[in-house]
């Protein structure tokens, strides 16, 4: 037998100004795409055939340019009918939450999969393993046998999702049975900072998951969160879950429902959990903390949510605020003028510049005066460089500025490294996430998350979204749980 596999990852927030480019994407072919994906030796395990596609990925953006989205989808479907007489099935990982620009229907993943299945009619086993925070559609279950994502966020189960995916289409292509999902799509929205998995109603939510997957009715069954930052028809919750046999069709429905229910009447536990408030607050709570190190998150400007890392505003409350001798670094603020200015001076130079790229509200430019202290490279993540970073430290004060060319989210201890400095170096550290990345958990002794105004605002409420289903919690009031056709 032989399975066809692609990757495609793109997380799309449309109130960032730049479009992710082709150029932006890593692009991987043959053994480069099988193994990123991690599930070889689960299907050549059992002689199964891998065809690769192409593996897509690319970090959190704004919408994706037309042209990047036809060259990816029309790479995967030509491939497809290439290979369409000899495969026995289809593994797919998406995201869920693209959104490409033009595209009638915005989501690529629904785009993709109804192109598939036009191609392979009705029979062929699909698989797809998603992000919990895209967008999950009872006509784009219609399209697939299987889909489940991960459990975890932050996201420490995706290559075990993946592979737990990967099992389970073997199972369909060596055991061939009629095997469509079932799914519940709940009107509520809710941003991943309010649906973190260690705290409630999530931890009860997986809990049941994980309960539901005991018994051998039940194949598969997950709870996507969905995504919100670019407007579609497609938003709002769901739970899926998939009937091993069709005579399990029933039971399934009952989980399915229950998990739903749960989450409906348990929807108002869908909140921030631990330390969060006002950049002033955050800044003020942070210099009182008298261990190290302690972290702020700008959530306003997260770059593993597609922001553009251009906003200042901690930058501005940071130098406004007394920060009692403190040492703090503020990782990072993505101005490529700033860094080619400053790729003319040397280390050990006294520098004046304006920083801030002043293309929204919250980048508006701040001047800063002092020291280049340190030139490293702004590691994007996989050892991959954005180019060379600077960090200038601020007059009168122990506040360190890196400067970046791109929108890296620094939330690994190499990161901090390739940078020229040590994250335990610092007391405060301010990084461009919402929670906390799962790496930087460990290493993190106190956590506020400043609620900042920019493209991932987590006031979201008052954000415009006009395609999506009405009446929708938290955005509209209400108490009876009407499911979404």
């Amino acid at each position: 037998m032989k399975v066809f596999v692609a990757h495609v990852h793109a997380e799309c927030n449309e109130h960032v100004t730049h479009d992710g480019k082709l150029e932006d994407f890593v692009l991987l072919y043959g053994d480069q795409c099988i193994n990123s994906m991690h599930i070889r030796d689960i299907f050549e395990g059992h002689g199964i055939e891998i065809i690769p596609s192409i593996f897509a990925g690319v970090n959190p953006t704004g919408m994706i340019e037309r042209r990047a989205y036809d060259f990816i989808s029309d790479s995967i479907l030509s491939d497809l009918r290439d290979h369409l007489d000899e495969i026995d099935g289809i593994y797919l990982q998406l995201h869920g939450a693209s959104g490409i620009r033009d595209l009638d229907c915005v989501s690529g993943e629904h785009d993709l999969l109804r192109r598939i299945r036009e191609i392979v009619g009705k029979y062929m086993p699909i698989a797809v393993a998603y992000d919990p925070h895209g967008n999950v559609t009872a006509e784009l279950c219609s399209r697939v046998n299987i889909l489940r994502c991960f459990r975890e966020s932050p996201h420490i189960d995706t290559v075990d999702t993946w592979r737990t995916v990967a099992e389970k289409l073997v199972d369909l292509m060596e055991h061939r049975r009629p095997m469509k999902p079932i799914v519940r799509k709940l009107p509520i929205i809710v941003e991943g900072e309010r649906s973190v998995s260690a705290n409630e109603p999530m931890r009860s939510i997986n809990r049941l998951l994980d309960e539901a997957e005991t018994d051998p009715r039940v194949f598969s069954s997950s709870y996507h969160v969905g995504y919100l930052r670019h407007d579609d028809d497609k938003l709002g919750a769901a739970v899926v879950v998939v009937p091993n046999t069709p005579a399990d069709e029933a039971y399934c429905t009952e989980v399915a429902e229950k998990v739903a229910r749960y989450a409906w009447d348990h929807r108002k536990e869908f909140t921030f959990g631990g330390n969060f408030g006002d950049p002033a607050d955050s800044v003020a709570r942070a210099v009182a903390f008298e261990g190290k190190t302690a972290v702020i998150t700008d959530s306003g400007d997260n770059c593993g949510a597609g922001s553009s890392g251009s906003a200042t505003v901690m930058v501005h409350e940071l130098m406004a605020a007394d920060l009692r001798g403190k040492k703090v670094l503020v990782a990072g603020v993505k101005d490529p003028r700033a860094c080619e200015e400053l790729s003319h001076v040397k280390v050990g130079d006294h520098v004046t510049f304006m920083l801030g790229t002043g293309e929204n509200e919250v980048s508006e430019p701040v001047e800063i005066s002092g020291v280049l202290s340190v030139v490293g490279e702004a590691e994007m993540g996989s050892q991959k460089s954005a180019g060379p970073c600077y960090i200038v430290t601020v007059d009168g004060t122990a506040l360190d500025v890196l400067v970046m060319p791109q929108n890296v989210q620094y939330g690994h201890m190499e990161q901090f490294h390739a940078a020229g400095v040590e994250f335990h170096d610092y007391d405060i550290v301010v990084v461009k996430m919402g929670y906390l990345d799962t790496y930087l958990i460990p290493e993190t002794a106190y956590h506020i998350m400043a609620l900042t105004g920019g493209p991932t605002d987590q006031l979201y409420e008052k954000i415009p979204i006009r395609r999506m289903f009405r009446p929708m919690w938290p955005i509209d009031q209400m108490d009876e749980l009407i499911y979404i056709e």
